[in-house]
């Protein structure tokens, strides 16, 4: 099963509900207005459109607000970062977490590009083919065996977070350095 470590920032979904709702409430307005009128057909029409683009992007966000920013199953740390699959690393390659401070990719009032609190993970040196990877600008970067994660598109970076992230990754290592010591003892 899934163990989830770092939620996506569910704040900044939710209002993303807004893109949807307003497709839905203005395909709805058309259909209403154009309902008997002699541009019937083309009210059918943008209305459709309408209601499509409130489809699609209520799925869009309905998988991003089930899919989580790092999760841990069967010995790997899983990773969404990328808008495709989560990457998935070697739990025993994974050495900790610590927060940092990083660009938002946001503006701030001010028009100055915002920094916003980061986890960066940090992979062991020894495992090179996993010190970069390809991963969507908005949610980190990743480069020379550390992963930044943003915080703006996760839940808040807080310093509870960041102890039981470290906790759990010492709990899962151990666990799985005892398996193997119970595997090699049989």
């Amino acid at each position: 099963m899934l163990e989830v470590w770092i939620r996506p920032n569910q704040r900044a979904l939710y209002l993303g509900w807004i893109v949807p709702l307003g497709s839905l409430l203005c395909g709805g307005i058309v259909l209403l207005v154009g309902w008997g009128a002699a541009w019937q057909v083309w009210a059918m029409i943008t209305a459709a459109i309408f209601i499509c683009i409130a489809v699609i992007t209520g799925v869009v966000l309905l998988k991003m607000l089930r899919e989580p920013r790092v999760a841990y199953r069967d010995e790997e740390l899983w990773l969404y970062l990328q808008a495709t699959q989560p990457i998935r690393v070697p739990i025993d390659q994974v050495e900790c977490f610590f927060r940092g401070q990083g660009d938002g990719l946001l503006r701030g009032a001010n028009g100055k590009d915002t920094e916003v609190a980061t986890v960066i993970i940090r992979i062991a040196e020894a495992a090179q083919e996993w010190h970069h990877r390809e991963v969507k600008p908005a949610f980190g970067l990743w480069c020379e065996g550390y992963i930044t994660i943003r915080g703006t598109w996760c839940e808040p970076i807080t310093p509870e977070l960041m102890k039981r992230l470290n906790q759990r990754l010492v709990e899962v290592q151990r666990e799985r350095k005892n398996r193997l010591l119970e595997a090699r003892s049989c």
